[in-house]
Formats: C-alpha cells, structure tokens, sequence
C-alpha cells in the first residue's frame, strides 16, 4: 500500500511536470548554440589580429564586408528548435555581425528563420517557407560543424547566402529531395528606378545516402532564374548554377568534394556575362579520437569578361584576389581603380589545419592557408604593390552545446 502511494504521488508529480513543460511551450523544444573566437594573421593585408563578431570596415552601422579571411568564423549563435506533437517543425538561428541576414538584410541577426508542415499527415513530405540558408557544398557554415576555420572558395564566393519563399522537401528512403521558389540573398526585391521587382528563382537539391559507409552522401543542386546584380541597373539579372557535391567517412578517414558551374547575365568586369566553374577537396584523418588533421585544395576559374561572380563584380579585389590586373588599370580621380583590361584572376588555395578535441564541447583548430592567383591581384598593403600570392594563420577556439 505504502509503494503504491509513492507511485501514484510519483506519476502526479511527472503529470504535472508535464503539463507545465507543455503549457509553457517546452515540450519538442530544442536549444543548441555556439561561441568560437578566433585569431588571424594575414600577411598582404598586414593584419594581425582577433576576430570576433566584428564589423569588417570598424563601423557600428555598416555593412559586413565577406573576405576568405573575415566569414563565418568569429562568431556566434544560438538556436531554437521545436517540433510539435502534428509534426510541423519551427527554427529560429539568431546569429550578430556573421549570419545570412547580417550579409543580406541589412544587417538583421536572423540566420534562420523557417516553418516545415507535414502535407497529408506525411512526415516525409513537407511543405517548407521562410528564410533558409543555402543548400551548396560539403562544407558547413558553423565552426562546430566542420575541422576548418576559412571556408572553400566554392563556399566563400561561388556559392549563395539563403533562400526567402516557399518549396516542398520529400524523403524516400535513401534520396532526398527538396526544391524551393525564392528571393534568392535578399529577402525582399524592391522596385529600383521604376524596374519591375519580380524576380524569383527556382533551386533545386536531391541527396542519396550511400549504404555501406559510416556516412555517405551524394548531392546534385541547381539554380536558374534572376540573382542580385549590384552592377545592373535593374538590381538583378538571369543566372543559371549546378553543382555536385559528396562526402565518405570510413573509420579514421574522411573525403569530401565538390564541383560547380555558374553564370549570370551583366554581371563580370566588362559588363558582359560572368561565368566562372571550380573544384573544392579535402581529406581528413583521425591520428586519434582527439586529434585531426585536414587537408583542402581549391580551384576557382574566373577569368572570363575580366572576372564575375554571383552579385556581380565591379573592379579588382586586392584583398581576395579576383578581378582584372591592377597593373592594366588607370587610377580615377577618385583613387580608385578604372578602365581595367584582359582577364580575370584564377585562383586557388591550399588549407593545412589540426583539431584538437579539448572536451566533448570544446575543440582548439588551427590552420595555415596558401592562397594564388595566376595573375598579381592580392594587394600588399605595406608599399601598395599587388602579388601572385598570400599566407593566412588562424586559430580557434569552439564551444558548443
């Protein structure tokens, strides 16, 4: 009688621990979030510095300026998940100075923010809207989501910020597929000098796992229809994009990789059509399970009209490398660079880094990058001269929950 009362106080005690959970909104929730600091030297730019939720240009209401040396590391987030007992799915990613909306809408902290229904009562077909961020590539966003502390030149200027519109994500067995109509990097097309506003794009990614492995995947994704253009009067312009992508991890090996295409309309140097195509690899090893190395070679041909990439080019870039010669350039009244000529650069890199798992939550990075182009277009600063060639140090820390 004694242990029965114990129980039955138990299951009350549970019941409203519950209810309450339930009533305050907690049940189906899901909190995680992640802070990593970290600490670069650039050797053309002569900087030498930590980075951390800054504002690339030093000013409290400017734009954040996206370098292969100032993306998404640095930074910060947190997380909301739920899911309700119908299945419909709700995220929220707020993320200061280094999220999608911090390079796209106006400096906004709202990486994501997006709703996913079952249809038919179908988990494994949903309908999906709101501000998503993009499908492309092997590599994640997030520090805590992959070994490197840059990114790929793929990721870093080949590839897009988010998705703001509507589509459907179906699973089927081993293959998923997922498709969306969208502002694509902008989550509103304004009329601009009385042209029309109207310019979604379609995108497309369909992923198979692969069986066999301890993780396998390979994914197609694709996008036609109008891109922001900042050298168009309009403000955007027709683009088509394909890409392919995959990853395998077998015991203390990893191997990841990716190719893509892209062009758009009136969007290289010259004003003509930008096209541009590339290659990312890397390689990881587990020498145990703290400690990882990688190993990340890029390409990125862009040489076609003087250099363009997704959102259009409007001059030489001394600080990632791309765009005409300098050296072909007149200098304006202004002091900027003008009437550059020929091609634009190509440009590869090589990253080397370490992982060191310093608890389950917390991960030390380091990494050295070797960044070339086959023309001089990296300025150095110190005496104003432009290089083939740069060198990057960075460091890491990553805590996550």
């Amino acid at each position: 009688d004694e242990a029965s009362k114990v129980a039955n106080h138990a299951d009350v005690q549970v019941s409203g621990i519950k209810q309450a959970n339930e009533s305050a909104g907690f049940m189906g929730l899901k909190i995680t979030g992640m802070i990593a600091p970290a600490y670069v030297y650039n050797q053309d730019q002569q900087s030498s510095s930590f980075v951390f939720l800054n504002r690339s240009d030093g000013s409290p209401s400017g734009p954040t300026l996206y370098n292969y040396d100032n993306s998404y590391f640095g930074s910060a987030y947190i997380s909301f998940a739920k899911e309700t007992e119908g299945g419909t799915k709700w995220t929220l990613t707020l993320a200061p100075d280094r999220g999608a909306g911090t390079l796209m809408n106006g400096n906004s902290i709202i990486h994501e923010a997006s709703v996913s229904l079952p249809l038919n009562g179908d988990k494994n077909t949903r309908l999906i809207a709101g501000q998503i961020p993009d499908w492309e590539g092997y590599e994640s966003t997030w520090p805590n989501q992959g070994p490197a502390i840059t990114h790929n030149l793929l990721f870093d200027f080949a590839e897009l910020t988010a998705y703001t519109g509507v589509g459907v994500d179906v699973t089927r067995g081993n293959w998923e597929w997922k498709t969306m109509l969208a502002n694509v990097n902008s989550p509103r097309y304004y009329y601009n000098n009385n042209y029309g506003g109207r310019a979604p794009a379609a995108v497309f990614r369909a992923d198979y796992s692969v069986p066999g492995y301890d993780n396998a995947d390979i994914g197609f994704w694709g996008l036609v229809g109008k891109l922001p253009n900042a050298a168009n009067l309009t403000g955007t312009s027709r683009a088509a994009m394909f890409e392919v992508d995959g990853y395998l991890t077998q015991g203390a090996w990893g191997y990841y990789g990716q190719l893509g295409y892209g062009q758009q309309s009136q969007a290289a140097y010259n004003g003509d059509t930008a096209r541009w195509y590339g290659l990312s690899g890397m390689l990881t090893y587990n020498f145990t399970p703290r400690v990882l190395s990688f190993a990340r070679f890029d390409y990125l041909n862009d040489s076609r009209n003087g250099g363009g990439l997704p959102g259009g080019v409007s001059g030489p870039d001394g600080i990632n490398g791309f765009g005409p010669a300098p050296a072909t350039c007149t200098l304006s009244n202004s002091g900027g660079l003008t009437g550059c000529t020929g091609n634009g650069a190509n440009r590869y890199a090589l990253s080397l880094g370490l992982n060191y798992l310093y608890t389950k939550s917390t991960t030390f990075k380091v990494e050295y990058r070797y960044d070339r182009a086959n023309l001089a277009t990296f300025q150095n600063v110190s005496d104003g001269s432009y290089k083939k060639d740069n060198n990057l140090l960075a460091a890491s820390v990553v805590v996550s929950f």
